[in-house]
């Protein structure tokens, strides 16, 4: 039977009958996926995600303590209320968190200037040819980067945010996805993902705009869409502007109105995700037990309150040690209330969405160093989310 006589006996399927053909056939990435998109997985019997002994390669920038990275090549341990049931892999070892499934990428170079989030890395062996030092010195010195089919990394974003002092593209900073654009000249990838806050679609001189003409004139078709982490399992009201760019010789081979992110449409709390947790006085975890006691909170920047059953606010890498909570015990309603404190690192580090038992603290440095690159970085779930989609596309492209 030919694919077209094969699709037109598709189209007489509901939806449901679409998705155990695609189980039958072994063929994956079908979750989130509409009718039509469903019936072209069936009719090339190409999976969108497929079992894989090859990898591909990612080179990062601007790395920090690796949440983009974990999410694309490394195991992501969610609580299980925040994923679709296709993510799924094994259980994990605390309970009610799971492994998802692996993604075949390896990280081939990171970079990043904070060495704090170097050794947080290291502590957790998710290093990989890693570079302590400023991407634009390693572009000046003709730093020989190894080949990549794609190039990931949320270039610093404090000037173009809405907390910050939205300094965009005057800042020295602001200037840092320039060094991203030559890389990406330089390189040559199949696909990028550059990360930033939503500031960027709305301050004054619209950045988004030369951002997107920029990696256009470099040769790669560049499409955006702000993301809000609470409507993808995140426990965060975290926002944030994904770019992505596929290269414009490979892109006729890709649906004309592909879209980014689109799946994963779920809503977990932070009560889930602090539910197993003890208080700092009888825990032996060492990031459980430490947390702010300065006395009394001040309105300030980044100073909220928030319950077990909301979403937490934006974690951010100066203030989000300053987050004061109201919980019960063990995170049940009809349990007594325990006095308000503020977020252990722990607590920050679940927010995000690292791994409940990641290391994050290093024993050479101040505890509190350890806050600044938890704020600064990609939960890995949305790391991970990203990566399919990215993985979609290269399967696509590639074959």
């Amino acid at each position: 039977m030919t694919d077209e006589n094969n699709k037109t006996e598709y189209q007489k399927k509901s939806c449901g009958e679409l998705i155990t053909l695609c189980k039958e056939k072994k063929i994956k990435g079908y979750s989130g996926k509409n009718k039509n998109e469903i019936i072209n997985l069936l009719t090339k019997n190409q999976p969108i995600i497929q079992e894989s002994a090859i990898k591909y390669k990612v080179l990062s920038l601007f790395s920090g303590m690796g949440g983009l990275d974990s999410g694309f090549a490394e195991q992501v341990v969610v609580h299980k209320n925040s994923i679709i049931e296709d993510y799924k892999e094994t259980d994990a070892s605390t309970t009610d968190f799971i492994n998802l499934k692996r993604l075949p990428f390896e990280i081939v170079f990171q970079n990043d200037i904070l060495p704090e989030a170097k050794k947080i890395i290291e502590l957790n062996k998710w290093d990989h040819n890693f570079h302590l030092k400023d991407i634009r010195d390693l572009l000046k010195e003709k730093f020989t980067f190894p080949d990549a089919d794609v190039i990931i990394g949320g270039f610093p974003c404090q000037d173009f945010s809405h907390a910050g002092k939205r300094l965009g593209f005057e800042s020295n900073r602001g200037t840092l996805y320039q060094a991203y654009v030559e890389l990406v000249k330089k390189i040559k990838p199949f696909v990028f993902v550059a990360e930033n806050v939503n500031g960027l679609l709305t301050m004054p001189g619209e950045p988004i705009k030369k951002i997107i003409k920029d990696f256009s004139d470099v040769g790669y078709e560049v499409k955006y869409q702000l993301i809000k982490c609470e409507e993808f399992g995140i426990p965060q009201t975290r926002w944030r502007v994904i770019i992505m760019g596929v290269r414009s010789d490979k892109h006729n081979k890709l649906q004309e109105n592909w879209n980014l992110i689109n799946e994963n449409k779920k809503k977990c709390t932070i009560g889930y995700y602090f539910k197993h947790l003890q208080e700092p006085d009888i825990t032996d975890d060492p990031a459980q037990k430490i947390y702010s006691k300065a006395a009394k909170l001040t309105k300030g920047q980044g100073q909220k309150e928030v319950g077990l059953d909301e979403f937490a606010p934006t974690m951010r890498a100066e203030h989000h040690g300053n987050i004061e909570f109201r919980r019960t015990t063990n995170g049940k309603n009809n349990e007594s209330e325990l006095p308000e404190r503020r977020l252990s690192i722990r607590e920050a580090a679940l927010i995000q969405t690292f791994p409940p038992t990641c290391i994050l603290i290093d024993p050479t440095k101040p505890t509190s160093k350890a806050y600044k690159p938890i704020g600064n970085a990609v939960p890995p779930l949305l790391g991970y989310i990203i990566g399919r989609k990215v993985l979609n596309i290269l399967n696509t492209i590639k074959n």
